[in-house]
């Protein structure tokens, strides 16, 4: 049997190439819109902000560039359910998705680390206005003061509470396993139906039972949102108990996903 470490670093290994060329794509995008910026007539920036017109950029393109790898990498997701050659690994089912899902999770970390780099790597050149300098030392002159006066920390902590960001770190990573198992959930459920079916007009079909899923998904999960707001344990004002309130919700959704999802791959679907 293959070991789901093993499984995961593959998965993880396929999926990381996506990572590169769409950071890479994000990077050449944002230089080539920056210089655009900077040089064409009227010009986007001011002359105070052109040192950071590449950071900005930068950012600006992480958005897009993060919402294409979720689209990529749902689909090489749903691809890799369907392929023979991963289907003959020696491994459960639910090690096979489990570690499929969770090698895009991590690699969608991945490209919001080098993203976080690349925005360290282009705001060095702003160090080299005046301006962005004198703005960063006064900044660590506040800092320092607020240090000396013993309320920084007490300041920070009220501002960036470690337990509600943990618990939206939480809710993120919930979030994300809860659209992979969204969008499986349709495929293989629609193909499994499919299957069933006689070939003939077999997309449309699937199309058709694609929009009556999508449908019923709607329903009960609005049913689900419901039924679990009415076992609440009271209107809370407290962040963390709200944000355990919402991580529990997506939970359950991913739990029942996930056991449908273990369910199809191992006694319906096939790869081809």
């Amino acid at each position: 049997m293959t070991t789901f470490k093993a499984l995961f670093n593959q998965m993880g290994k396929k999926k990381r190439r996506s990572v590169y060329l769409l950071a890479l794509l994000q990077l050449v995008a944002a230089s080539v819109f920056a210089l655009w910026a900077l040089f064409s007539n009227g010009g986007a920036f001011s002359n105070q902000d052109k040192p950071i017109a590449w950071f900005v950029m930068v950012f600006t393109f992480a958005p897009l560039a993060d919402m294409a790898y979720v689209v990529l990498s749902a689909w090489q997701n749903e691809k890799e359910y369907s392929s023979q050659t991963w289907r003959l690994v020696p491994v459960s089912s639910s090690k096979f998705y489990l570690a499929n899902i969770l090698s895009a999770i991590v690699n969608g970390l991945y490209l919001v680390l080098i993203q976080i780099g690349m925005g360290v790597v282009t705001f060095l050149p702003a160090l080299i206005s005046n301006d962005v300098r004198t703005n960063i030392w006064e900044i660590n002159q506040a800092i320092s003061k607020s240090s000396q006066a013993g309320d920084f920390w007490q300041k920070l902590s009220d501002s960036f509470p470690i337990g509600e960001m943990l618990s939206a770190l939480l809710a993120f990573l919930l979030f994300a396993i809860l659209v992979y198992s969204i969008v499986t959930t349709l495929n293989l459920s629609s193909r499994t139906i499919t299957d069933f079916l006689p070939d003939k007009h077999s997309k449309l079909i699937r199309f058709v039972i694609m929009i009556v899923l999508i449908f019923i998904f709607i329903v009960l999960t609005n049913n689900l949102g419901s039924l679990l707001n009415q076992l609440r344990w009271g209107e809370t004002s407290n962040g963390l108990v709200a944000f355990a309130e919402g991580n529990l919700m997506m939970a359950l959704i991913d739990i029942i996903l996930g056991s449908i999802n273990i369910w199809l791959l191992k006694d319906f679907h096939e790869g081809k």
